[in-house]
Protein backbone atom coordinates (compact mmCIF):
# COMPACT_ATOMS: atom_id res chain seq x y z
CA UNK A 1 0.00 0.00 0.00
CA UNK A 2 2.59 2.28 1.15
CA UNK A 3 4.34 1.48 -2.75
CA UNK A 4 1.24 2.92 -4.38
CA UNK A 5 1.03 5.49 -2.32
CA UNK A 6 4.17 6.77 -3.30
CA UNK A 7 4.80 5.42 -6.74
CA UNK A 8 0.39 5.20 -7.72
CA UNK A 9 0.54 8.77 -9.34
CA UNK A 10 3.69 8.51 -11.41
CA UNK A 11 3.34 5.21 -12.74
CA UNK A 12 -0.67 6.79 -13.99
CA UNK A 13 1.00 9.64 -15.48
CA UNK A 14 3.38 7.20 -17.06
CA UNK A 15 0.56 5.23 -18.93
CA UNK A 16 -1.30 7.96 -19.95
CA UNK A 17 1.80 9.38 -21.45
CA UNK A 18 2.41 6.45 -23.42
CA UNK A 19 -0.87 5.99 -24.32
CA UNK A 20 -1.42 9.51 -25.62
CA UNK A 21 1.80 9.10 -27.91
CA UNK A 22 1.14 5.92 -29.13
CA UNK A 23 -2.90 6.95 -30.40
CA UNK A 24 -0.78 10.12 -31.93
CA UNK A 25 1.07 7.85 -33.81
CA UNK A 26 -1.35 5.71 -34.75
CA UNK A 27 -3.66 8.96 -36.04
CA UNK A 28 -0.66 9.91 -38.22
CA UNK A 29 -0.05 6.42 -39.67
CA UNK A 30 -4.07 6.78 -40.31
CA UNK A 31 -4.06 10.17 -42.23
CA UNK A 32 -0.75 9.53 -44.09
CA UNK A 33 -2.65 6.41 -45.50
CA UNK A 34 -5.92 8.01 -46.47
CA UNK A 35 -4.54 11.16 -47.99
CA UNK A 36 -1.54 9.76 -49.74
CA UNK A 37 -0.70 10.88 -53.14
CA UNK A 38 -1.82 8.09 -56.15
CA UNK A 39 -0.68 9.21 -59.52
CA UNK A 40 -1.19 6.62 -62.27
CA UNK A 41 1.31 6.86 -65.33
CA UNK A 42 0.74 5.39 -68.79
CA UNK A 43 3.73 3.26 -70.07
CA UNK A 44 4.62 2.04 -73.44
CA UNK A 45 5.26 -0.97 -73.36
CA UNK A 46 6.24 -3.66 -76.68
CA UNK A 47 3.16 -3.63 -79.47
CA UNK A 48 1.23 -1.21 -77.00
CA UNK A 49 0.45 0.20 -73.46
CA UNK A 50 0.61 -0.32 -70.20
CA UNK A 51 -0.10 1.62 -67.17
CA UNK A 52 2.35 2.50 -63.71
CA UNK A 53 0.41 3.42 -59.89
CA UNK A 54 2.65 5.32 -57.57
CA UNK A 55 2.60 6.13 -54.29
CA UNK A 56 3.88 9.13 -52.68
CA UNK A 57 6.11 9.15 -55.80
CA UNK A 58 7.35 5.48 -55.19
CA UNK A 59 6.18 2.70 -57.53
CA UNK A 60 3.53 1.32 -56.14
CA UNK A 61 1.62 -1.39 -58.78
CA UNK A 62 3.23 -1.66 -62.24
CA UNK A 63 1.07 -3.37 -65.17
CA UNK A 64 2.64 -4.24 -68.50
CA UNK A 65 -0.27 -6.53 -69.49
CA UNK A 66 -4.23 -6.10 -69.37
CA UNK A 67 -4.67 -7.56 -65.62
CA UNK A 68 -8.08 -10.40 -65.31
CA UNK A 69 -7.39 -12.00 -68.99
CA UNK A 70 -5.56 -15.19 -69.81
CA UNK A 71 -1.72 -14.94 -71.72
CA UNK A 72 0.20 -11.61 -72.34
CA UNK A 73 -2.05 -9.06 -74.31
CA UNK A 74 -1.08 -5.53 -74.04
CA UNK A 75 -3.78 -2.32 -74.00
CA UNK A 76 -4.05 -1.23 -77.94
CA UNK A 77 -4.54 2.74 -76.86
CA UNK A 78 -3.01 4.51 -73.75
CA UNK A 79 -6.68 5.88 -72.70
CA UNK A 80 -7.92 2.24 -72.40
CA UNK A 81 -4.74 1.69 -70.11
CA UNK A 82 -5.46 5.04 -68.55
CA UNK A 83 -9.12 3.87 -67.82
CA UNK A 84 -8.34 0.93 -66.06
CA UNK A 85 -5.64 2.34 -64.46
CA UNK A 86 -8.17 4.97 -62.73
CA UNK A 87 -10.56 2.05 -61.96
CA UNK A 88 -7.65 -0.05 -60.43
CA UNK A 89 -6.94 3.70 -58.13
CA UNK A 90 -10.10 4.01 -57.34
CA UNK A 91 -10.25 0.28 -55.45
CA UNK A 92 -6.92 0.92 -53.79
CA UNK A 93 -8.16 3.94 -52.27
CA UNK A 94 -11.55 2.88 -51.38
CA UNK A 95 -9.06 -0.10 -49.75
CA UNK A 96 -10.27 -2.77 -51.98
CA UNK A 97 -8.19 -5.27 -53.66
CA UNK A 98 -7.34 -4.55 -56.89
CA UNK A 99 -9.21 -6.71 -59.39
CA UNK A 100 -11.00 -5.97 -62.68
CA UNK A 101 -12.48 -9.13 -64.41
CA UNK A 102 -12.61 -8.73 -68.59
CA UNK A 103 -16.88 -8.52 -68.21
CA UNK A 104 -16.02 -5.20 -66.33
CA UNK A 105 -13.40 -4.09 -68.99
CA UNK A 106 -15.66 -5.10 -71.90
CA UNK A 107 -18.26 -2.92 -70.00
CA UNK A 108 -15.82 0.09 -69.77
CA UNK A 109 -15.63 -0.89 -74.18
CA UNK A 110 -11.86 -1.37 -73.23
CA UNK A 111 -10.51 -3.38 -76.47
CA UNK A 112 -9.27 -7.06 -75.49
CA UNK A 113 -7.34 -8.01 -78.41
CA UNK A 114 -7.70 -11.93 -79.21
CA UNK A 115 -5.02 -14.57 -77.05
CA UNK A 116 -2.48 -15.59 -79.72
CA UNK A 117 -0.48 -17.27 -77.24
CA UNK A 118 -3.18 -20.42 -77.24
CA UNK A 119 -3.85 -19.98 -81.05
CA UNK A 120 -0.44 -20.56 -81.98
CA UNK A 121 -0.28 -23.67 -79.27
CA UNK A 122 -3.17 -25.21 -80.92
CA UNK A 123 -2.26 -24.58 -84.49
CA UNK A 124 1.35 -26.39 -83.17
CA UNK A 125 -1.19 -29.58 -81.99
CA UNK A 126 -3.04 -29.41 -85.09
CA UNK A 127 0.07 -29.32 -86.92
CA UNK A 128 2.17 -32.38 -84.79
CA UNK A 129 -1.20 -34.72 -85.03
CA UNK A 130 -1.04 -34.12 -88.70
CA UNK A 131 2.37 -35.24 -88.74
CA UNK A 132 1.69 -37.86 -86.38
CA UNK A 133 -1.22 -38.93 -88.73
CA UNK A 134 0.74 -38.55 -92.03
CA UNK A 135 3.66 -41.11 -90.31
CA UNK A 136 0.65 -43.78 -88.93
CA UNK A 137 -1.14 -43.94 -92.60
CA UNK A 138 2.69 -44.23 -94.00
CA UNK A 139 3.42 -46.60 -91.71
CA UNK A 140 0.36 -49.00 -92.46
CA UNK A 141 1.31 -48.36 -96.14
CA UNK A 142 4.35 -49.99 -95.65
CA UNK A 143 3.35 -52.97 -94.09
CA UNK A 144 0.37 -53.37 -96.20
CA UNK A 145 2.85 -53.46 -99.03
CA UNK A 146 5.36 -55.62 -97.27
CA UNK A 147 2.71 -58.26 -96.78
CA UNK A 148 1.45 -58.29 -100.56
Amino acid sequence: MAFLRKWGLSILMLVVIIFTFSYGIYKRNQWKKDHALMELQAIEVPNGWGYDILRDGRPYFHQNIIPGVRGNRVFRTKEDALAVGEYMCDKIKTGQLPIITEQQMRDMHIFIPLDTTSAADSLRYVDSVKVALAATAKAKADSVKKTK
